[in-house]
């Protein structure tokens, strides 16, 4: 009995690469991503304590206006930080969404070869299984022959 063989193997296997490279891209981007939101927590955080900081001393009343005004330039740039970050978010989500689309067609085409696969193995399994039972009834045929002789 002969095996199967595939022609399209090779395509098939690096159609599993392409699509492997891309989930680990994908896996990348959504690491990033939740680096950038470890980030924005962490200078909400510090906003908020801050804040907390501000209003201790201002209801001690020992704030002098110099304070103040750096108060007020400090809480400005750590809105600043957090805006900026989410605008990074926004386009690291932009850009593992695009490879999400990659994914997503590169899994069809994969996908599409593996039906290709499947359906020349179930052709070559009918093929060997009548080539097998045409083996099979000659030799009974044979042993018949010989019995009756």
């Amino acid at each position: 009995m002969k095996r199967f063989v595939f022609k399209l193997d090779t395509l098939l296997r690096v159609k599993r690469n392409k699509e492997d490279e891309i989930k680990r891209r994908l896996a990348e981007k959504n690491r990033e991503a939740e680096s950038v939101r470890a980030e924005i927590k962490a200078t909400e955080t510090e906003l908020k304590d801050f804040q907390k900081n501000v209003k201790v001393n201002r209801d001690g009343g020992g704030e002098s206006v110099a304070d103040l005004r750096h108060s007020v330039s400090y809480r400005n740039a750590l809105k600043l930080k957090m805006l900026k970050a989410g605008q990074k978010l926004d386009n690291v989500m932009v850009e593992a969404y695009g490879i999400n689309q990659e994914l997503i067609k590169a899994a069809q085409e994969r996908r599409a070869v593996e039906i290709i696969r499947e359906k020349r193995y179930e052709e070559w399994k009918k093929e060997n299984a009548a080539a097998e039972q045409k083996f099979i009834d000659d030799l009974s045929q044979q042993m018949f022959v010989r019995a009756n002789k």
